[in-house]
């Protein structure tokens, strides 16, 4: 069944879809406040926030992987879609990867071919991640091999080459398809399986972290609110892949180390096996900084707020 709630602006109009999830919530509030016209597509399932929709934006009640959602956005006519609903939790992929696999691959199979069918399109970015290279032991530049190691970073790969398709063969998308590959986000409303999320509820409730590899894996972490000026970026001026990434990473032990010190809070850990796990992850952003971004927000000043203000 659909649901819409209707808002109408006057400024160009952008299509978000995840747009309540916990990245692109604050990405639909950015654009709001920009004075444009927001349209956001989200079933509301698990990990939604529908607790921000006021009126302000447009609301489509939808699922991606839904044949009928492509319809639904040409009808929208929107100048920009951002296609970023997925499952995006690596354990669940692991536990469920055909549902993962149909889920991903249908959402953006049907975000392009919405695309494709709308001639007066700006762009369309498609959300990707940095997991899709697999294992790295260096920084890995967009144009590197993709070798995805789990199920989700197998689906997000899939519209990455998904996306070089429909480009590569519909004329009315020539140009205009752009992916970006963010690092490990965080920030408030994140859900509570990934690392920091858990590591606030290990510092509220005094439970043990599950640490997977003795906690030497290795990521790289960019605060949420850095995302909008990125996503920006490449709206106006972008092509092809930009990797978004923070240019320094840290183990999992280092994040304890830190949580600990800010918040003076021992954190308990307990051994626990992942299977197909990658120990590092690190990303050459050099593309999108040329463009003229960098995070307006360290690593340092969003743990500090994500850990003291966001309780």
């Amino acid at each position: 069944m659909w649901w819409r709630k209707k808002a109408k602006k006057e400024g160009p109009k952008i299509l978000i879809t995840g747009g309540l999830g916990f990245i692109f919530s604050h990405v639909t509030e950015y654009y709001v406040q920009k004075g444009w016209d927001v349209v956001v597509v989200d079933n509301l399932s698990e990990g939604s926030h529908p607790e921000i929709i006021d009126g302000s934006f447009t609301h489509i009640r939808a699922h991606m992987a839904h044949l009928d959602v492509v319809d639904k956005i040409i009808e929208e006519k929107p100048d920009y879609i951002v296609h970023a609903a997925a499952i995006t939790d690596v354990d669940y992929s692991i536990r469920e990867p055909r549902r993962t696999f149909e889920k991903n691959m249908l959402g953006s199979t049907h975000a392009f071919e919405a695309a494709r069918q709308l001639p007066n399109l700006k762009k369309i970015v498609y959300v990707g991640t940095d997991e899709v290279y697999g294992e790295c032991d260096h920084r890995m530049r967009e144009d590197e091999m993709l070798l995805p190691r789990s199920p989700y970073a197998c689906s997000k790969a899939a519209g990455s080459l998904m996306r070089v398709a429909y480009e590569n063969t519909y004329p009315t998308l020539r140009g205009k398809t752009v992916e970006i590959r963010p690092c490990n986000i965080f920030g408030p409303r994140q859900a509570r399986e990934k690392i920091l999320a858990r590591l606030k509820e290990c510092v509220q409730t005094g439970e043990p972290l599950p640490l997977h590899n003795d906690g030497k894996g290795y990521r790289e972490f960019l605060y949420v609110k850095n995302i909008p000026s990125a996503l920006d970026l490449v709206l106006e001026m972008g092509d092809g892949v930009y990797n978004v990434g923070a240019a320094e990473g840290h183990t999992v032990l280092e994040l304890i180390e830190k949580v600990e010190t800010l918040t003076g809070k021992k954190i308990l850990t307990t051994p626990e096996h992942r299977s197909g796990m990658d120990m590092r992850y690190e990303t050459d952003s050099s593309r999108i900084r040329a463009l003229g971004w960098k995070p307006a927000h360290s690593f340092d000043e969003g743990l500090r707020e994500y850990f003291l203000e966001h309780v």
